[in-house]
């Protein structure tokens, strides 16, 4: 039976469903905000589409994988915790730079050197990129010392 069904309605039929899977309006978002996956999942699609299925998972994370040698090898990875005596206000602690899983002992040392009082007022605003184990030890940190976490959109990645 499936025999008799030609072909190219096959592939008109996995290209409807493969179009029903993607959420566009999400997909719309990660252009704007995450260009770099967005270029990445393309690619895949493309991939696949011209190959096959196997080509395409094979050639598709080449742009992630490119972008992220270049940010290692060309851009400062390095992670900056900068403090600011406000007087009665406390202390504010500004993190900068990126903060990834290479980075997290060095961030974590620079931030225990630091008072535990509650009048520290830790600033992740210059972080960038931010991955989740920087993330939770960030907020684990704070959440220990009761000190409050002021945290950019970009946080979280």
């Amino acid at each position: 039976m499936v025999g008799a069904v030609p072909v190219s309605a096959w592939a008109g039929l996995l290209g409807y469903v493969g179009g029903r899977l993607v959420p566009w309006r999400e997909a719309r978002q990660v252009w704007r905000g995450q260009r770099a996956k967005a270029v990445a999942l393309g690619v895949t699609a493309a991939a696949i589409v011209v190959g096959n299925l196997f080509e395409g998972v094979l050639v598709g994370p080449a742009p992630a994988v490119a972008k992220t040698a270049w940010e290692t090898a060309w851009e400062t990875s390095h992670v900056h915790v900068e403090t600011e005596d406000r007087g009665d206000a406390g202390l504010a602690v500004r993190v900068r730079g990126h903060a990834t899983l290479l980075r997290l002992p060095e961030l974590m040392d620079a931030l225990d050197a630091l008072p535990h009082d509650p009048a520290v007022r830790l600033e992740s605003v210059g972080l960038r990129p931010v991955d989740h184990t920087c993330a939770a030890a960030l907020e684990g940190w704070a959440a220990a010392g009761g000190q409050a976490l002021v945290a950019s959109s970009r946080m979280t990645s």
